[in-house]
């Protein structure tokens, strides 16, 4: 009996108090834009104007309340996390008045997600790796009320765009381990369920410097900003954020 107490007393040492019982933490926090606002001119369309309109708005800073920003993924670096699983699909990117909502879109690994054409013109869907801008995949969706599912294997962030309209893009980030958030209108995230210990967390936004060449709009490079968290059981860690 004194062995199997040892043995006991012995496990729940090497543990440590922040592991009994499987008890994980949290991540919150903020990103904030403390720089001066840039000045974005519309977009000025020449096709298309009765469905997508006259001017197109090609900003990509979201700056809501108290200088939060929108569309900022936060994730883990290097966490193991769930097993692979395929569900069916319930993520959606909407082609609507020539624009894809949302702009930013999280989808767990091994999940499918939907390409929808809201709009009464042909749009097609090229997408990319972001990290190289190499072509994953291109779809044509003519006909309004089309959808299509697809499901990407590989984790990562994926840039979509539409080729016949040079302005609408929006991003989708496989999340593969499952520890990833994306920033509310006011700027905030939280990383649920996250195993106690010491990580990077690194926060990815498209960046928003944005100029005109030939006629269309080129979009500046990612900007990423990573630092240290430490995750105690049952307790939430902070990480805040700021763009300039």
């Amino acid at each position: 009996m004194k062995t199997i107490r040892f043995v006991i007393a012995l496990f729940f040492l090497l543990l440590g108090n922040d592991l009994t019982f499987g008890q994980s933490g949290s991540i919150s926090g903020t990103v904030k834009f403390t720089g001066t606002l840039p000045e974005m001119k519309p977009y000025k369309v020449t096709y298309n104007i009765d469905v997508c309109g006259g001017d197109k708005s090609l900003d990509r800073l979201i700056v809501g309340s108290d200088s939060g920003v929108q569309y900022a993924l936060i994730h883990i670096e290097g966490l193991a996390g769930k097993k692979e699983t395929v569900s069916p699909s319930k993520y959606v990117v909407d082609q609507s008045d020539c624009e894809y909502a949302p702009h930013l879109l999280l989808v767990d690994h091994g999940d499918k997600f939907t390409v929808a054409n809201s709009d009464p013109l042909f749009h097609n869907v090229h997408v990319y790796f972001a990290e190289n801008h190499a072509s994953a995949f291109n779809i044509a969706e003519p006909v309004k009320g089309m959808k299509v599912v697809q499901r990407v294997k590989k984790p990562g962030m994926y840039l979509l765009e539409c080729d016949v309209h040079p302005w609408m893009n929006c991003y989708v980030y496989v999340g593969g381990d499952g520890y990833a958030a994306i920033t509310d209108t006011s700027g905030k995230f939280t990383i649920p369920n996250v195993p106690p210990g010491k990580y990077k967390i690194t926060m990815w936004h498209e960046g928003w410097d944005t100029k005109i060449s030939a006629g269309k709009p080129e979009f500046s490079e990612p900007v990423e900003v990573t630092q240290d968290v430490t995750v105690v059981a049952g307790k939430t860690a902070t990480a805040d954020f700021s763009l300039k």
